[in-house]
């Protein structure tokens, strides 16, 4: 089940769920935001607006996802992040006060906030970027490495130009080559950091984790090389002014649709037929993937403001429902390992980490939060309600890791490990 994988180079758990814990902190503070300026929210390039997205996808997103790295680095490419402890305390530490900084900045307009989310964000993604990207070159072979390899290099673009769009905010000043930067900022970060993320993920867990058919090798060949080049025309386009740039926007979302259908295909026909919560998110996710990358399509041909705002919220849900479904097996996962690997004999199994019952609390509420979302981009009314559903959801992802990390804690003190005689 787990070949390939160097258990045994696992950081330690408190790596990962440092930035897993921080995760429902901004969730909150994000529907917070929804809650009491729903219109302001749903008003493109509005401050509230800004600050909310940059909550998603700084605070809840790139959160997870750099804790995830942390681990899946180490134990897919074998060659071990030094000093992850000590890195991981710095990363998230950096991260956390640039992202509160940053959407702080755009509620309150002021200069000095930019200026130190510019430096913080930046400093936090470029020593990760420093730190992990020179393990995944060299005899790398892993078509999840691949894509993580990508995804950093494209995250590392997106927090250069986010350095100097800051600097744009807290000068009041924006150049010539504004809105070409927004548009290669906003595309390296969703696409190249966070799709290519996803996929690279979806290669080693769908069928880990779920006992699927395999993707096929000239979908894994192919993905980041399709992902990459489509990007490259895109941003050059934009820098030019030249037309046609929307013709990577299609080739991206095509390349997507056909990434979530194959999901949702090998899910259907998963070997393991167990009820698991996992899976829903998974299915939930490429299907809020598909009305994402449709509803962009369709606004290339047809500007209409709300087509576009369904498409980029359908998308942060598709996000945010991975994160959730990957949650949902990774912290009960690295529960049961570290305290196995430890000896304990009474190293809780992983169902009982956290219950199917909250399981599918938290999916139920994932639900209802995205229904009144995606309503809300039509009428506007139901966002208040997403903003109460979803801080009722973070809330419960809270109390599962609060629990997760307290099981844990618990046994290290009280359980009883294995002894050789």
């Amino acid at each position: 089940m787990y070949n390939g994988l160097s258990l045994d180079q696992a950081p330690p758990i408190s790596v990962v769920l440092r930035f897993f814990l921080t995760v429902p902190f901004f969730g909150i503070a994000l529907c917070a935001l929804v809650f009491f300026a729903p219109r302001e929210v749903l008003t493109p390039l509005h401050p509230y607006s800004l600050s909310a997205i940059h909550l998603m996808f700084l605070g809840v997103m790139s959160m997870s996802m750099i804790g995830a790295l942390f681990q899946m680095q180490s134990v897919l490419g074998g060659k071990p992040i030094p000093a992850p402890a000590g890195n991981a305390l710095i990363i998230h530490t950096f991260l956390t006060i640039g992202t509160l900084s940053l959407a702080t900045g755009f509620l309150l307009s002021q200069p000095v906030l930019f200026t130190l989310a510019s430096v913080l964000l930046g400093a936090a993604i470029v020593y990760t970027a420093n730190l992990v990207l020179p393990l995944l070159f060299g005899g790398v072979t892993h078509d999840t490495l691949r894509g993580m390899r990508l995804s950093l290099i494209a995250l590392t673009f997106t927090a250069l130009l986010g350095i100097v769009m800051a600097s744009s905010y807290a000068s009041g000043s924006f150049g010539f080559y504004h809105e070409a930067i927004r548009t290669s900022h906003y595309s390296l970060g969703l696409i190249g950091w966070a799709a290519a993320l996803v996929i690279a993920v979806a290669f080693q867990v769908i069928e880990m984790f779920f006992v699927t058919a395999p993707y096929s090798r000239w979908c894994k060949r192919n993905a980041f090389r399709v992902l990459s080049a489509a990007l490259v025309f895109k941003i050059a386009f934009a820098f030019a002014g030249w037309p046609y740039g929307w013709v990577a926007d299609l080739v991206i979302a095509a390349w997507l649709v056909g990434f979530a259908v194959t999901t949702l295909k090998r899910l259907s026909e998963r070997k393991r037929r167990v009820s698991d919560v996992s899976v829903r998110f998974w299915n939930a996710g490429m299907a809020l993937l598909l009305l994402a990358s449709l509803a962009h399509a369709v606004s290339l041909f047809i500007p209409a403001p709300s087509l576009e705002t369904f498409a980029l919220l359908s998308y942060a849900l598709f996000v945010l429902a991975v994160i959730l479904g990957m949650m949902n097996k990774i912290v009960p996962f690295l529960v049961w390992f570290h305290l196995n690997s430890a000896g304990f004999m009474d190293a809780p199994i992983m169902s009982n980490v956290i219950p199917a019952s909250r399981s599918k609390l938290l999916f139920t509420l994932f639900s209802l939060t995205a229904l009144a979302l995606l309503s809300g981009s039509v009428s506007g009314e139901a966002l208040a309600a997403a903003g109460l559903f979803g801080s009722a959801m973070f809330g419960v992802l809270l109390y599962n890791l609060l629990k997760a990390l307290s099981l844990y804690r618990h046994t290290l003190a009280h359980g009883q490990r294995f002894t050789f005689e």
